[in-house]
């Protein structure tokens, strides 16, 4: 009996320890800033056809993310950890034309980011008509720089 209440002591002790540097080491904070950037579609028959699709994200210390993807505006827009690829994902809705002048409209967007290194984010892009599952999605990369 007393080596089980030993055991759960260290068992709780560990995940304090583990919680606590989870929540101060999380690099959250490296994400703060203004970046512009571009990307490419996956598909090259899209990319020929529309080109590259720039991006402006400013992500503010309270993590409210305003932004643009092409020419279209990003609204309600949240950041939240990625646990599939280690990094953090952005999820957001667009609200006008991606691409003057084409057919191309999509409603949603994902950003899957990785850690910035320095001043560089590296990642992909989901552009969806929903956030469920979306047959036409149409997935790139994106590089996005900080600007000073």
């Amino acid at each position: 009996m007393k080596l089980l209440k030993l055991f759960q002591c260290f068992l709780v002790l560990g995940l304090m320890s583990t919680t606590g540097a989870q929540k101060s080491d999380t690099g959250i904070d490296r994400y703060l800033g203004s970046w512009n950037g571009e990307g490419r579609f996956y598909n090259v028959k899209l990319s020929a056809e529309v080109g590259k699709l720039s991006f402006q994200l400013e992500i503010k210390p309270d993590f409210s993310i305003t932004g643009q993807v092409g020419n279209a505006t990003l609204r309600d827009a949240k950041l939240s950890v990625d646990e599939h690829n280690g990094g953090y994902m952005i999820k957001g809705q667009l609200e006008g034309k991606i691409f003057t002048g084409s057919d191309f409209h999509k409603k949603n967007v994902i950003f899957l980011m990785h850690i910035p290194e320095g001043d560089e984010i590296n990642g992909d892009f989901h552009l969806k008509s929903n956030f469920i599952f979306d047959f036409s999605m149409r997935p790139g990369e994106f590089t996005l720089i900080r600007k000073p």
